[in-house]
């Protein structure tokens, strides 16, 4: 039987949630402007942070379409920029509630086709807390969060409860630029986020988990690291050095060097498609840690041409049909303990 392909890095929008930002109004932070058709811009603090042009972004049907046209059997939904997280704290609780129960009626319909990530109000943490219980009692299979916080460094002493309880269930995260901490950098320099601010957004956020002790505190704390491991598979000389010569300045003592942590606990996804760039990551992590994300459906995603890059990448680097089946789905089958399909 063939291996079950898995996406783990895809978004969708409810379209209640979608007609929710449109009504704030453009004088607000975030918003969506309708551009007529299918397409949507979603803002946060003035900045498009994403565009819905295909039905499948809100419509699970053509949803479906899609991803039968790809080849893609199973998805881990879960609600991108600008999610719950960036509202007003009570509408954010609110709004989280509410696009939690939409993703566990969206696995309802289509029963092994989608299973689906928490969305939180990171903002207010004790009731993430409280949605995130919730959440793992209505069947979630992992956590939405993302690589700040509304500013705030992901790993804060305030976010550990959410930490905590990921971890005392065994629930990955999927950890997804938000605004990055450089904007005011990629705003002077005139370069769109999606070139660097948001890979090198994530790489920091995940490299401060290693170096702030995260991992060490949370032993079953796992992440699947959108976008290829954003840039830290392709620094990982500097990312040893930095710690052998600059560690104990900056007050950071580990049971291991922050890269074993990386290629043991952190999963990069497929979200680059370019080649020699996957071939760099899979030397490193070597292919029991990668996974396909597509991205789905934003413009820099890739749903048509996932299992081909993971296939091509396969056939360059000489992997067994079992090493590439890892990469297809066998690896987040396991890490996300989902089901047999059905």
């Amino acid at each position: 039987m063939a291996q079950r392909t898995v996406d783990a890095h895809n978004h969708y929008y409810p379209k209640e949630y979608i007609e929710y930002l449109r009504s704030r109004g453009e004088d607000s932070s975030p918003y969506m402007r309708h551009d007529g058709g299918t397409h949507y811009r979603g803002y946060y603090q003035g900045v498009c942070c994403c565009h819905i042009d295909r039905a499948g972004h809100y419509d699970l049907d053509e949803r479906i379409r899609d991803l039968d046209a790809a080849g893609l059997d199973t998805q881990l939904l879960s609600v991108t920029i600008p999610g719950p997280e960036t509202l007003e704290p009570a509408n954010g609780v609110l709004w989280a509630k509410k696009l939690n129960d939409a993703l566990q009626k969206a696995e309802a319909k289509y029963p092994g086709r989608f299973y689906w990530l928490a969305t939180l109000p990171w903002q207010v943490p004790d009731e993430a807390c409280k949605e995130l219980e919730r959440c793992h009692e209505m069947g979630c299979k992992g956590v939405q969060m993302f690589s700040n916080f509304n500013g705030e460094p992901v790993h804060l002493e305030k976010f550990h409860g959410i930490y905590e309880i990921a971890d005392k269930y065994e629930l990955p995260m999927l950890l997804h630029p938000a605004k990055p901490l450089t904007s005011r950098v990629m705003d002077t320099m005139k370069i769109p986020y999606q070139l660097w601010g948001y890979t090198l957004d994530t790489s920091m956020a995940v490299v401060s988990l290693i170096f702030q002790g995260v991992f060490e505190k949370f032993k079953k704390l796992t992440l699947v690291h959108g976008h290829l491991g954003g840039m830290v598979p392709y620094f990982v000389r500097r990312l040893q050095d930095s710690y052998k010569g600059y560690g104990k300045e900056w007050g950071i003592e580990l049971s291991e060097s922050p890269d074993i942590t990386y290629k043991t606990r952190v999963f990069p996804d497929t979200t680059s498609f370019y080649l020699p760039a996957m071939k760099c990551c899979l030397d490193w992590v070597g292919p029991g840690q990668m996974c396909i994300g597509t991205d789905y459906a934003h413009r820099v995603g890739d749903p048509e041409g996932a299992i081909k890059a993971v296939k091509d990448l396969g056939d360059q680097y000489g992997l067994s049909r079992d090493e590439i089946d890892l990469i297809l789905g066998k690896n987040l089958e396991r890490i996300f303990h989902l089901p047999p399909m059905p």
